[in-house]
């Protein structure tokens, strides 16, 4: 797969991958972000995550997700614990986005991980271009950026 190869590139170096949800390890319908509990696992990529998890020590992986709600969150925290628990509760940032108005997903995304403290590698793998182009535009953490397609063989 392309991401273990990029990560390889890197080397020995301490690497935080933060994943998006929707659209990048689940599939999803546009305007529907209820019924996690139906919602369809893309096991190719999730089964890539555990891969890479598996093999690497100085590799972590986040979640980095958004919802509407409070129910999404357990909805969410839910579904990981099901299809990918090897991702820690403690590393499942899922925010809330407030449909009345509050910042729209890229500035909420893009604030979050120049919100980071570390000296660690970031990594963000999301499906939505304009989250990846808010956080290119004004990338305080040097993040590298991916496109969902790199967790495909």
């Amino acid at each position: 797969m392309f991401l273990d190869k990029e990560l390889k590139k890197i080397g020995k170096k301490n690497i935080r991958v933060y994943l998006d949800m929707d659209g990048t390890i689940v599939h999803y319908e546009v305007g529907n972000a209820d019924n996690y509990d139906i919602k369809r696992p893309l096991l190719n990529r999730i089964n890539n995550v555990k891969k890479i998890i598996s093999e690497y020590d100085n590799i972590s992986f986040y979640i980095l997700s958004i919802g509407h709600e409070q129910k999404h969150i357990d909805q969410k925290n839910k579904w990981l614990d099901k299809y990918l628990p090897e991702i820690p509760k403690e590393n499942r940032a899922i925010l809330i986005r407030n449909i009345r108005g509050n910042k729209p997903s890229p500035e909420i995304k893009r604030d979050f991980i120049n919100s980071i403290k570390t000296d660690d590698i970031i990594v963000l793998i999301d499906d939505d271009p304009r989250i990846i182009d808010a956080v290119r535009k004004n990338n305080k953490n040097n993040v590298i950026l991916y496109k969902d397609s790199v967790l495909s063989d």
